[in-house]
């Protein structure tokens, strides 16, 4: 009989209901992180490009023009943010970010932004060709942030390679309510890496603050309690900040 049905092995029974209760308790997990992400943020498309500009000043007026015309103003929401301290394998100074919650909103700005290229619309092609030099274009969505928060002045930026991104979530959901309890005046924001990162990057941990002073100020506070201790004692061993970038706005179109 068992030769004839080797499955119905008692331990194949076993093996089989523990392999459906984990997966239970897998599905369970994922749904508990994905409300906390729902209750912390909207969810938010973006694409940024990284990029050396050589003259920042003359691209800024170009852009400005650019933005102001009728194909800019139909583009989503669009910031220009610049690095301020990265490390000697960065060479890009800024990012030029498109943001939206509508997805085929975000496709479309590709096509409209190609089209602005290729009729030379506002100077667009000649000054992007003279003064801009693309290192990488990527594509994410935000797990947990709030757009309100995208204009503080002073950014650090860490790319984190996670192997587990449910504990990871959930660690950091944990974290954030500590961190919102607290009086600091930034905010913390996880964000997923779907295509164009760097080498091993999976998510974005982005904290922003009013500048870099307030942002050391709160740093050196928070990362001294027990919240922040756990979060790194949970997630070391399925995680790795790979790198540490700072940055600021420059400017922000096609804002509500």
């Amino acid at each position: 009989f068992i030769k004839i049905f080797p499955n119905m092995l008692p331990s194949t029974f076993q093996d089989k209901l523990k392999k459906e209760e984990d997966m239970k308790k897998l599905l369970i997990g994922l749904v508990l992180i994905l409300f906390s992400y729902q209750s912390y943020s909207q969810q938010v498309y973006w694409q940024c490009s990284n990029v050396v500009i050589d003259n920042p000043s003359a691209f800024l007026s170009v852009w400005d023009d650019f933005m102001k015309s009728d194909l800019g103003e139909s583009l989503s929401a669009n910031a220009i943010f610049q690095f301020d301290q990265s490390s000697s394998q960065f060479s890009a100074t800024h990012q030029i970010c498109w943001f939206s919650e509508d997805a085929s909103e975000l496709q479309a700005n590709f096509q409209k932004f190609m089209n602005a290229k290729m009729v030379n619309a506002a100077g667009t092609w000649e000054t992007w060709n003279e003064n801009v030099e693309q290192e990488s274009n990527v594509l994410g969505q935000s797990l947990i942030a709030d757009p309100a928060g995208f204009d503080l002045q002073f950014a650090v930026v860490y790319y984190v390679k996670v192997e587990d991104p449910a504990s990871y979530g959930a660690a950091f959901t944990k974290m954030k309510k500590a961190f919102d309890a607290t009086d600091n005046d930034g905010v913390l924001e996880l964000h997923e890496i779907l295509a164009g990162g760097e080498q091993g990057v999976t998510h974005e941990v982005i904290v922003r603050s009013k500048s870099m002073a307030s942002w050391l100020e709160g740093r050196n506070k928070f990362i001294a309690t027990k919240d922040f201790q756990e979060f790194i004692a949970s997630t070391r061993p399925s995680s790795e900040v790979l790198h540490v970038l700072t940055g600021s706005p420059v400017k922000f179109y096609n804002v509500q």
